[in-house]
C-alpha cells in the first residue's frame, strides 16, 4: 500500500476519533483491491459520512470520499471530496440548509472545484421505510482549472435522496444531483450513487454500490463510473 493511501488513512482515522468528543453518528466505508502478476494494480476508497445534533431543530453533516488508485506504481486515479451541511428544520418537513462542497481531482481538467450556498429541502416521505428528500437552492461555484484558468459564476443546485429499508438486514439509496451554471446552460455536473447494504451484525454490514460523475463541458471522459464493494462500519 502507498504513503499516498497510508496517509489519507490516517487522516480519516483522526477525524474519526475526534468526533467521539460529540454525540455523532459516524459511517465508514472501505474498499480495497490489490493484483499482482502480469499486472501490479491497487485500488483504496473509502467514505466517511458523520452527522450531529445542534438543537431539536437544526443538525450539522459532515461528508468526505477518497478514491486512489495506482497501476505498476504509477497513480490512475486520485480524487476527493468534501462536503459540509448545516439544516434547520422550519417545520416537519420543510427545512433550510447552506452547504459547502470540495472537489480535487488529479486527472481532470480541474485542479479543484468548490461550490457553495443556501437553499429549502422538502421530507417528501419520511418513514422507517421509505424516505425522499429533496432540495433546490443557489451556489457560487469556483472552478479551477489545470491550466491556471479560474471561472467563478452562480449556479442552481438540485438533489434527491432516496432511502428504501426493504427488512431490517437489507437497505437501498439513492442519491442524484445536478449542477448547473446560470449563464452558461452547457456548464452543468450530474451525479448519481446506487448503493446497496446487507447487516452482519448491529456494527457491520456489506454493500456494493454504483457512482457515475459527469462533467458536460470536458476534454476528458464526460462520465466518470466507479462500482466497489465495500466493508460498512456504522458508530
Amino acid at each position: 500500500m502507498s504513503k499516498i493511501v497510508v496517509s489519507k488513512i490516517c487522516i480519516l482515522a483522526v477525524l474519526a476519533s475526534t468526533s467521539y468528543a460529540l454525540d455523532v453518528d459516524k459511517h465508514l466505508e472501505l474498499s480495497y483491491v490489490q493484483t499482482s502478476g502480469n499486472s501490479n494494480t491497487s485500488t483504496f476508497s473509502t467514505k466517511l459520512e458523520a452527522s450531529t445534533a445542534l438543537s431539536e431543530r437544526s443538525n450539522f453533516r459532515a461528508k468526505g470520499n477518497i478514491l486512489y488508485s495506482e497501476n505498476n506504481n504509477n497513480s490512475s486515479a486520485n480524487k476527493y471530496d468534501i462536503e459540509l451541511d448545516y439544516n434547520y428544520m422550519l417545520s416537519d418537513k420543510i427545512y433550510s440548509y447552506y452547504g459547502v462542497n470540495y472537489l480535487k481531482d488529479q486527472f481532470s481538467d480541474y485542479d479543484y472545484r468548490i461550490n457553495t450556498g443556501p437553499g429549502l429541502g422538502y421530507k417528501l416521505l419520511d418513514s422507517k421505510e421509505q424516505t425522499i428528500d429533496l432540495q433546490g437552492g443557489l451556489d457560487y461555484a469556483i472552478d479551477q482549472y489545470s491550466t491556471g484558468i479560474k471561472d467563478e459564476y452562480v449556479a442552481t443546485r438540485a438533489e434527491v435522496n432516496y432511502r428504501y429499508r426493504i427488512n431490517d438486514n437489507l437497505k437501498i439509496k439513492q442519491m442524484l444531483n445536478y449542477l448547473v451554471s446560470i449563464e452558461d446552460n452547457d456548464k452543468y455536473f450530474m451525479a448519481s450513487d446506487t448503493s446497496l447494504s446487507v447487516k452482519m451484525t448491529d456494527n457491520l454490514s456489506l454493500g456494493v454500490s454504483y457512482r457515475i460523475d459527469y462533467v458536460n463541458q470536458t476534454s476528458k471522459e464526460h462520465a466518470d463510473r466507479k462500482l466497489l464493494t465495500s466493508l460498512i462500519v456504522d458508530f
